[in-house]
């Protein structure tokens, strides 16, 4: 094997081990992480960035400064430098999903959304002095896991010598080599449902109408995702696995989407949510609107909830 392919390979597992280091430091610590990998760069290299949990950060809100060790400040979303907002997620297998503490997991439910890893991707300027630098990091969200104020405040040394943009080749046996497209990791444009979180209203069932635009989105773009939930008990009750079940059925006939949950032992508001996707490139919002709703409690009696609804493009 010559070094040509061998330095390929090298750069293609690179991601791989990212985000297996990220995806570890997840689960062991029970939340969500700030800190980088790798945390000596040299200038001009590409380093990955945990900034807790958040569904709602995006790469074009995301504030990134990197001050030298000289002091001055150096703004990387300015500078063309930020390159990808993303969520990881863990193997729904691993231990730390379903055995740690019970504020260790539902810690991100409390924030409105599933546990995940928010990764910032981005390059170091080329000709930032070598020497101890600092990031701080501000995203304007009101969901985040993390427990930690902002500005996040992450510290990486810039070792000398002349780094490189990382492109993530991979090998394509029809296409070739090809780079790492960090937007199909990125979130598509959806519209969120959710039930509310602090009000401990147990749900049993629910069924809902949602219209939206057929003149802007074709109907059968639309897919329906909706999180799992392996939180159990509660701070005083280690509880029992089984009340974060549920079974969400929908279909939609061209012009409405029909959802429909069952959940036969009840299930916490909070962990029950729903995304409808659509794809990229619309010439405008599809207008996802809730025509109706009816939820019920475990006993099938009818509950006052109105569900929320919240579109982000």
């Amino acid at each position: 094997m010559n070094v040509s392919m061998i330095e390929k390979i090298i750069k293609y597992n690179r991601l791989q081990m990212v985000l297996f280091c990220i995806l570890g430091l997840l689960l062991t610590q029970g939340c969500t992480s700030v800190a980088t990998f790798p945390t000596v760069a040299r200038a001009g290299d590409t380093v990955s960035v945990m900034v807790g949990g958040t569904e709602k950060a995006r790469k074009e809100t995301i504030a990134v400064t990197l001050t030298d060790i000289n002091g001055l400040d150096w703004d990387l979303q300015a500078l063309g430098l930020v390159r990808s907002v993303f969520n990881l997620r863990p193997d729904g297998r691993a231990e730390g999903s379903h055995y740690s503490a019970y504020l260790d997991t539902y810690i991100s439910w409390s924030e409105g959304h599933e546990p995940v890893q928010t990764v910032l991707v981005i390059n170091l300027p080329v000709d930032v002095p070598a020497g101890n630098a600092s990031l701080s990091i501000n995203h304007s969200v009101d969901d985040d896991s993390s427990g930690i104020a902002l500005p996040y405040i992450v510290n990486i040394e810039v070792i000398p010598g002349t780094g490189n943009n990382d492109d993530f080749f991979r090998q394509d046996a029809f296409a070739g080599e090809l780079t790492v497209d960090f937007s199909k990791l990125e979130p598509a444009p959806h519209a969120k449902i959710s039930f509310g979180i602090t009000d401990g209203i147990i749900i049993g069932a629910a069924s809902l109408i949602v219209d939206f635009d057929e003149t802007i989105v074709v109907a059968g773009d639309i897919n329906v995702y909706t999180p799992e939930s392996t939180v159990r008990g509660s701070v005083v009750d280690a509880g029992s696995f089984g009340k974060t079940q549920r079974m969400i059925y929908w279909h939609q006939d061209g012009q409405q989407l029909f959802i429909d949950v069952v959940a036969p032992q009840g299930i916490n508001q909070a962990y029950l949510m729903m995304y409808l996707l659509h794809p990229k490139g619309l010439s405008a919002s599809p207008n996802f609107n809730i025509l109706s709703s009816k939820i019920y409690d475990v006993n099938g009696t009818e509950i006052v909830l109105t569900p929320t609804l919240e579109y982000f493009p």
